[in-house]
């Protein structure tokens, strides 16, 4: 992924795709594209390949908050609710779409209320910070829609920390919201919650952090050191060979 996002011909879709096409089918990683919603249907598609393949895979789409207002997502649903699907839709709520605070773009307080309009379940987590909390709703979603009983959406509240971009300067909101947020760290609440329970001591969980930290360099490493694609290489991979 790492050489991906780099352009290296060792990433993941040779160095071409960059980070707006990441997959890694062996992981059930269907991959990611750059448009807005666009990922919907391909859930969809991935879900009626389960069906019809008769397999127990759940199939889950993430977006965003301001995605569910793209023609794909009620199209989408809507065909995944008449055929019944395993398919989740998870829509996380981070208030902005870029720059657009929700409640001008929406009319309804809470996105998991549009499951009614196509005769599905919808569950809404309200700390999506709380690593326990949303755990505990999949795993009661997931074992709903493995059992046959149709998709579901599923949305927890959350914040998006940084600009939309490299471009966005955040200018839409205060610095203290950023911060009030920030405080609700998910993976420092996580690890209090490890203490506390005593599932995981400072140690293991410094371990932990710093082995993380270390696999990262590493790939960070590995792409810089890959080669760039070579020239010749440019519309390899454009048609199916026969």
């Amino acid at each position: 992924m790492m050489a991906e996002l780099a352009g290296k011909a060792t990433g993941s879709s040779k160095g071409r795709g960059g980070s707006m096409h990441l997959a890694n089918l062996e992981k059930g990683n269907y991959g990611t594209n750059g448009i807005v919603g666009g990922g919907y249907a391909l859930a969809v598609g991935a879900a009626l390949t389960q069906q019809y393949e008769g397999t127990d895979r759940v199939v889950v789409a993430f977006s965003g908050d301001s995605a569910t207002n793209e023609g794909s997502f009620h199209e989408s649903v809507n065909l995944a609710a008449v055929w019944n699907l395993p398919v989740i839709f998870f829509i996380i709520n981070n208030r902005y779409g870029i720059s657009t605070d929700i409640s001008y773009s929406t009319k309804i307080d809470h996105l998991y209320k549009r499951a009614d309009a196509y005769g599905i379940p919808g569950y809404y987590v309200p700390d999506g910070n709380d690593v326990v909390a949303v755990q505990a709703m999949m795993d009661k979603v997931v074992a709903d829609v493995r059992a046959g009983k149709g998709p579901a959406i599923v949305e927890v509240e959350s914040y998006r920390w940084f600009g939309h971009s490299t471009a966005d300067a955040g200018a839409y909101r205060t610095k203290e919201e950023v911060d009030a947020w920030k405080a609700k760290d998910p993976i420092k609440k996580y690890r209090t919650y490890l203490l506390s329970e005593g599932i995981a001591s400072e140690e293991e969980l410094d371990q932990l952090a710093d082995a993380v930290a270390d696999e990262v360099k590493e790939a960070v490493a590995f792409a810089e050191e890959s080669p760039f694609p070579e020239l010749s290489v440019a519309f390899e991979d454009v048609f199916v060979d026969e």
